[in-house]
């Protein structure tokens, strides 16, 4: 059975102790969900796994165009993905997944193929995301996350993790209490 990553000063029963072996970090480009990943594996101990690194060639090519994603890319993208996922839960290792998801049927298929693995959308106030895009040095630029942002579907069935600049404790306690922590 896959269990909760050890967390310092975490006892079985304590708050800390109901975080998820596997987390789906979520939302628009500018969020912050890299940084929120890393963050939180890091404090938390999860293994990290950015599924940007596992895009399709069809996809690095949309994106080397700036273009959409096809409905096509994204099914074969998640299928990719969904095979990811039970790889870490058979290796038994708690990880915190971070890809962007923005469609809501995607989301879903990975709930029913595993349905412990919990989502998390990373939100962050518009201003907040417009001045991390200005900012940012890969692909991902203010046009072009505005060219994106039309296809996002937000989800009601989750939970949110506010990412608006407050500190990294702040981040990391937001998140516990998620789960019920502390």
């Amino acid at each position: 059975m896959l269990r909760p990553p050890e967390l310092p000063n975490s006892q079985p029963g304590s708050p800390r102790s109901a975080l998820p072996p596997m987390v789906f970090l979520f939302g628009l480009a500018g969020s912050g969900k890299s940084y929120c990943g890393a963050l939180l594996a890091a404090r938390l101990g999860y293994e990290c796994c950015n599924l940007d690194e596992h895009l399709t060639p069809a996809m690095r090519q949309a994106i080397a165009e700036r273009r959409s994603f096809t409905e096509e890319m994204r099914d074969e993208f998640f299928e990719v993905v969904r095979d990811l996922i039970s790889q870490r839960i058979s290796a038994g290792k708690p990880t915190i997944f971070i890809q962007a998801a923005y469609k809501e049927r995607h989301r879903k298929m990975l709930k029913a193929a595993h349905p412990t693995i919990e989502f998390v959308c990373v939100t962050a106030p518009d201003g907040v995301i417009e001045e991390r895009l200005k900012t940012r040095s890969d692909w991902v630029g203010p046009e072009y996350a505005a060219t994106i942002a039309r296809n996002f579907e937000p989800s009601a069935a989750c939970r949110v993790l506010l990412n608006d600049g407050a500190s990294d404790d702040t981040l990391v306690e937001r998140f516990v209490g998620l789960f019920g922590g502390v």
